[in-house]
C-alpha cells in the first residue's frame, strides 16, 4: 500500500525507513515452511532481486504500483 506522494516528508510515493522502534538494518527471523523456501529460493535463482534486496519488482526494476496488484490476483 502507498502513502501517497502528499503524504510522505519528500513527496515520493514510497518512504525508505526502517521497521517500528527498530534500528535501520534491523531483520528478524520469519517462520516459514520448507516448501515455499524452496519457491523463495528458485524464484531468487531465476529472477535475482533488486539493488536494494526486494524481492519483487516491476520490469524497469522499480516498485510495483498499488493498482497491479489486483490486476495480477485477479
Amino acid at each position: 500500500m502507498t502513502a501517497g506522494k502528499e503524504w510522505t516528508d519528500d513527496g515520493a510515493v514510497h518512504e525508505i525507513h526502517s521497521l517500528k522502534r527498530r534500528a535501520a538494518k534491523a531483520t528478524r527471523p520469519v517462520p516459514i515452511p520448507l516448501v515455499l523456501v524452496r519457491m523463495l529460493r528458485e524464484h531468487i535463482r531465476s529472477f535475482g532481486v533488486a539493488p536494494d534486496g526486494r524481492l519483487f519488482r516491476n520490469a524497469a526494476g522499480n516498485y510495483i504500483d498499488a493498482s497491479a496488484h489486483g490486476i495480477t490476483w485477479g
